[in-house]
């Protein structure tokens, strides 16, 4: 396809990064990077080639196409799709990222344009993206610009800057902002004994019956079939705003496949799970886990406590006792980043509890394809 000397076409996942056709595959992990770093002010969120190549390779539950724009030879857009394979298979994951210097140019519209017909074809008919905003570039922080209209989801948790590029281009498009996140940072620097206090007093509000599992990199062999059923109950057990997601399809296979992916793409993980000493069950888990390419970053992943047992300070105990294992794990780390709905009012009172504080917010967005176009 080509649009006034624009050139879009896909980009495959090479066989490996040393391989002569690494290169392309190496310069849209680039352009990730330096769209990251103009949101964020920081590479607090640079992935290295390893890092996505893992991530890119397709296996039994996910598929990635890459799409590519070029003008004169010269990435200056990027389009990766993740089709899932085994749940949710009316949906597909949209990431756009455009050059700076080639704004407000046409190169995200063409490249929504062809992953959109793309997607189509492959019979889903659902597409779900995400724009990312810093607490400066929201109007919302110090020394930031005047703060403009907002956007506000249907439930009506949290707000999102209209004047922001990424949803100028949602809308555009005609998605709907189906759910606002806030992302959070904690500081490890100021040697608070926040986790330390909270662990004590969460311990002592769930009692006798709950016993904190912690382990490194793979989950042990006798959990494993329970640690899945948390994986899969966390995929809707979580505030999901309007975005039409199922439950996903988690096993034994799936959590080792997703332990070997984090692996091979230089990640590192810790989780921590509480059992539930009547039963033998685990109740619920958390997840931090850090990337190589990243040294001073970690980032809250899943936090889930099973319905059941909801009540008993469980969220509290399980984030805290991860913090505390992090410290002796994982010592070069300087900063924990985490993301939870705005709608979830209990996770993020847990979270300012800790110590964390806004750094922005991401916008997840929306849009029901017309099935003419597939």
């Amino acid at each position: 396809m080509s649009t006034d000397s624009l050139e879009i076409g896909p980009v495959p996942v090479p066989p490996d990064l040393s391989s002569p056709d690494a290169a392309d595959f190496l310069d849209v992990v680039e352009l990730g990077n330096l769209v990251q770093r103009g949101v964020w002010g920081s590479d607090d969120f640079r992935r290295d080639g390893r890092q996505e190549h893992a991530v890119s390779q397709s296996n039994p539950y996910e598929e990635r196409h890459i799409l590519v724009a070029r003008r004169g030879g010269r990435i200056v857009g990027r389009a990766i799709i993740d089709l899932p394979l085994t749940d949710n298979l009316s949906a597909c994951y949209l990431d756009l990222a455009v050059h700076p210097e080639a704004r407000s140019e046409g190169v995200g519209g063409a490249l929504y344009a062809e992953a959109e017909r793309y997607v189509g074809s492959r019979g889903r008919s659902t597409v779900m993206g995400w724009s990312e905003v810093s607490l400066t570039g929201a109007g919302r922080g110090p020394g930031a610009p005047g703060r403009g209209e907002d956007l506000i989801p249907a439930n009506g948790a949290g707000s999102f800057p209209a004047a922001d590029p990424g949803a100028r281009m949602a809308l555009s498009r005609r998605f709907d902002l189906a759910q606002v996140d806030r992302c959070s940072v904690l500081d490890l620097g100021g040697g608070s004994d926040a986790a330390a206090n909270a662990f004590a007093a969460a311990e002592a509000a769930a009692g006798p019956d709950y016993e904190v599992l912690r382990w490194e990199g793979h989950c042990p062999d006798d959990r494993l079939d329970q640690y899945a059923r948390l994986r899969q109950a966390m995929s809707t057990d979580a505030p999901l705003g309007d975005l039409d997601l199922d439950e996903e399809d988690w096993d034994a296979a799936r959590v080792r496949e997703a332990e070997s992916r984090l692996e091979r793409g230089g990640g590192h993980s810790l989780v921590a799970a509480v059992l539930h000493r009547p039963t033998g069950e685990l109740a619920g888990h958390t997840v931090l886990e850090r990337y190589e390419a990243a040294p001073a970053v970690a980032n809250q992943e899943d936090t889930l406590v099973l319905r059941a047992h909801r009540g008993h300070r469980l969220g509290m105990l399980l984030k805290a006792a991860n913090l505390l294992a992090l410290r002796s794990a994982w010592p070069g780390v300087q900063r924990i980043y985490t993301w939870n709905a705005e709608e979830n009012s209990f996770m993020l009172a847990v979270n300012v509890e800790l110590g964390f504080v806004p750094a922005g917010w991401v916008a997840g967005w929306q849009k029901r394809l017309d099935p003419s176009l597939g």
